[in-house]
């Protein structure tokens, strides 16, 4: 496949499996032939804070990190992540958002308020009319385990058509990096993904 630059930008906080959605990706893309970079931004990502992970692929790729607004997907594992990298996107960016919200403990100490998910898709609607939401969470614990969250979405991109890489070839590499005791709840994870994917393509017409 002759794709010059895709460009994703997978957010989230420590501890949801953002750096290890990538690397699954990544090693999908490499397998696929294409040229890979990718780089990482973080804070206390081992406490909850903000991760963001960079990844281009494609037959031309010049640096790991993506120019602002010129993003193909955005995966946001923790839906207030998507607000805090909105100048990332573009019109024609697709928000793929996990519907969780994980509110630091200094915003109930310090009385601050929080964006609740409509605060949330009301602001993105500004951004791109592609904003999708996804009870991620929920899927990963019908496969089995709440962990399996970032493979759900890794599922919902995928179902959704938004990567150009096979579908195989990126089950295999969820396959290559998760423990081999979680195989069969990782498989369920994809799956479910997939199926919630292609649901919002059909509904959408996209």
């Amino acid at each position: 496949m002759e794709i010059q630059t895709y460009n994703l930008l997978n957010v989230g906080v420590g501890g949801q499996g953002v750096i290890r959605a990538i690397q699954i990706l990544s090693w999908a893309a490499l397998h696929e032939g294409f040229k890979v970079r990718t780089a990482e931004t973080h804070g206390m990502a081992q406490r909850g804070g903000s991760v963001a992970s960079y990844l281009r692929f494609g037959t031309e790729v010049e640096g790991p990190l993506i120019p602002r607004g010129e993003t193909n997907v955005i995966l946001a594992f923790e839906a207030s992540e998507a607000v805090r990298n909105f100048n990332y996107a573009g019109a024609q960016t697709y928000f793929i958002i996990n519907e969780k919200l994980i509110i630091p403990p200094m915003i109930h100490q310090q009385g601050l308020e929080y964006p609740t998910i409509n605060q949330i898709r009301k602001f993105l609607n500004d951004v791109s009319k592609h904003i999708h939401f996804i009870p991620a969470d929920d899927l990963a614990l019908k496969a089995g385990n709440q962990r399996a969250m970032n493979v759900v979405m890794l599922g919902v991109l995928v179902g959704m058509n938004h990567i150009p890489i096979k579908r195989e070839t990126i089950f295999n590499s969820i396959m290559n990096f998760i423990p081999k005791k979680t195989k069969e709840i990782n498989m369920k994870a994809f799956e479910f993904g997939i199926e919630k994917g292609i649901s919002i393509r059909g509904e959408k017409n996209e």
